[in-house]
């Protein structure tokens, strides 16, 4: 589908919104392009009045309020090829106070719609007018003491916080015709010839690099120089799957994930021997790695906690002090 090399990145909050970017698609050479910085290369579009309908559809058929998806437009038409669910934009300022704000009243309309009506339209800190909402209100701990003598303290605190640095996620895909790799697919859909399944537990991705470690010889040896362009490429690429797999010594977190669609089939005589059934021949494999938290990303979640602690309620250490 030729689409000029471009995908849509759309995301909204709430049926009534929706931010749109534009990338170099990397199906193209396979190269994503970044930023000095290491972020990926994105701009900011206009969706056409169809395409903010689907944006709209989308978030009341996968009933999400907050919902990414992809688009990929070809020939004066758009076409939804991914739907990821939940998903932020990851540098707009802009997004995120308006994301704030929709998110707020939407919270505001389903507990406490009396105050809904009453909030203003646009951020409290982003309005010159001082805030009248604590009027007549001293603060005393963690919590607030009214004019009328009662007390309110501070019991949950909503919010959408982006992690920090992590190292670029990346993509690695193959088909595979392995017989090893078909019955490992096999396996985990419950038998199902033309069921893809997604390999995400530690189990499952140690079984996977025990298949994968039997098809791929420990050291490349000399007969490899014989190979077909082709096959050296399948071999290469099964070694780094090999080596993500075993990057680590262990399976911990959600930083791996491998996907096995089937592609081809035969039919093949059932073991009753009643009827035949569909044996996959082909599948192609997509490893999804990447995106661990780095030193740098470490330090400034350590540096938001603070701030977040000191600032958002600098009185928590003082629960028990008495009202000045």
């Amino acid at each position: 589908m030729p689409t000029g090399g471009t995908d849509v990145k759309v995301y909204t909050v709430g049926p009534g919104y929706a931010h749109a970017e534009a990338r170099k698609s990397p199906v193209v050479d396979g190269v994503v392009m970044r930023n000095p910085d290491g972020k990926e290369v994105r701009y900011p579009v206009l969706l056409t009045p169809m395409e903010k309908q689907m944006a709209r559809d989308v978030c009341n058929a996968f009933r999400q309020m907050v919902c990414g998806f992809d688009l990929l437009r070809c020939d004066g038409r758009s076409y939804v090829c991914d739907v990821n669910g939940w998903s932020f934009v990851k540098n707009s300022y802009k997004y995120y106070d308006d994301a704030a704000c929709i998110m707020r009243k939407i919270f505001l309309d389903a507990k406490a719609p009396h105050l809904s009506s009453t909030i203003p339209p646009t951020l409290p800190w982003k309005s010159k007018a001082p805030d009248q909402s604590t009027e007549g209100l001293t603060r005393q701990g963690s919590g607030i003491i009214g004019t009328f003598g009662q007390s309110e303290e501070l019991r949950c605190v909503v919010v959408v916080i982006r992690h920090g640095d992590r190292t670029p996620k990346q993509k690695v895909k193959l088909k595979v015709t392995e017989e090893k790799l078909l019955n490992l697919m096999l396996k985990y859909n419950g038998g199902k010839p033309r069921a893809e399944t997604k390999l995400k537990s530690a189990v499952q991705l140690q079984d996977l690099l025990d298949a994968t470690r039997q098809l791929v010889p420990p050291t490349r040896s000399g007969q490899e120089s014989d190979s077909d362009a082709e096959d050296l490429e399948h071999i290469e690429k099964l070694r780094q799957v090999k080596a993500v797999l075993e990057e680590g010594g262990h399976f911990s977190g959600i930083y791996r994930k491998v996907q096995l669609k089937p592609l081809k089939w035969i039919k093949v005589p059932e073991h009753n021997g009643e009827g035949e059934e569909d044996r996959p021949i082909e599948a192609l494999m997509i490893l999804k790695y990447g995106g661990v938290l780095t030193h740098a990303g470490r330090k400034q979640a350590e540096e938001l906690g603070r701030f977040f602690r000191n600032n958002i309620y600098p009185g928590g250490r003082n629960r028990s002090a008495s009202p000045s």
